[in-house]
């Protein structure tokens, strides 16, 4: 006989917390990387390729973490093969959305151009990740938070392209290092509300069924625990590594200014 019930949940506050913090440190990460593009064609590629990846990358793990704070009561696992193309998807359309903004002169056409495509990609990361999340219950969506958490992503990813242009601009490079600092800080602050705002917005679009007592095990599942500790693991040393390389990139420039004084 096969029993049901309906699935409940509840948030996990500490894990809540942790993902705003990763998606604020991810995008000042990615404001720092901006403001250090400069002119050269190659360097600046390379550049945009890994704020891009950096950047991606960490909605995505925020994502992750803001999917560990939904705690349901159930059994779940998660498709692997479903969560990295989540992954995938999130740094390809925020690396193509840098590219395009960066493609010539700043405009507010190329801002919202890129603003669509990286929004786009950041709600196919969302949704599939939430694919992804296997309980044994059938999911619906409901409609109005489902819109809205596509119309703040793409308002949150809009705002974040004209700052990275702002932060590299002639005006930003003009300010003091300590103004500029907190200009960045509390940019990605904000940018982290954002990115927050939207993942938890197309949480509560979520809407699940009943849940046989049994769940049926996929080619690609993968225990939640271990998968937790690999990515959580892995953005901090991530992002840890490109604060360390930030860091010294700021010392270097610092001595070479001293000794051409």
């Amino acid at each position: 006989m096969d029993h049901t019930q309906h699935l409940s949940h509840t948030w996990n506050w500490g894990y809540i917390a942790l993902s705003y913090v990763i998606a604020a440190f991810a995008a000042y990460i990615s404001l720092e990387l901006a403001s250090r593009m400069g002119q050269d064609q190659m360097g600046r590629k390379r550049r945009l390729l890994a704020q891009g990846g950096l950047l991606g990358y960490g909605i995505w793990a925020m994502h992750f973490v803001g999917m560990l704070a939904f705690e349901l009561d159930a059994l779940i696992q998660y498709n692997l093969f479903i969560t990295v193309a989540s992954g995938l998807a999130a740094v390809a359309f925020v690396t193509a959305a840098l590219f395009i903004v960066n493609g010539g002169r700043a405009s507010w056409g190329r801002f919202l151009t890129g603003g669509l495509v990286a929004g786009f990609g950041i709600s196919v990361m969302h949704y599939a990740g939430m694919m992804a999340l296997q309980t044994g219950a059938p999911t619906t969506y409901l409609t109005l938070p489902f819109l809205l958490s596509v119309v703040i992503a793409v308002a949150a990813a809009t705002i974040a392209l004209f700052l990275f242009a702002q932060v590299n601009s002639e005006r930003a490079l003009q300010l003091a290092q300590g103004t500029l600092l907190r200009l960045k800080v509390a940019a990605g602050l904000v940018m982290g509300a954002a990115i927050v705002g939207m993942h938890y917005t197309g949480m509560a679009a979520i809407q699940f069924g009943t849940v046989s007592s049994t769940l049926q095990t996929s080619l690609f599942a993968t225990d939640t625990a271990v998968l937790s500790i690999l990515i959580l693991f892995a953005t901090f040393l991530v992002l840890g590594l490109a604060l360390v390389y930030i860091l010294t990139g700021s010392s270097n420039r610092a001595l070479v200014g001293k000794s051409g004084d």
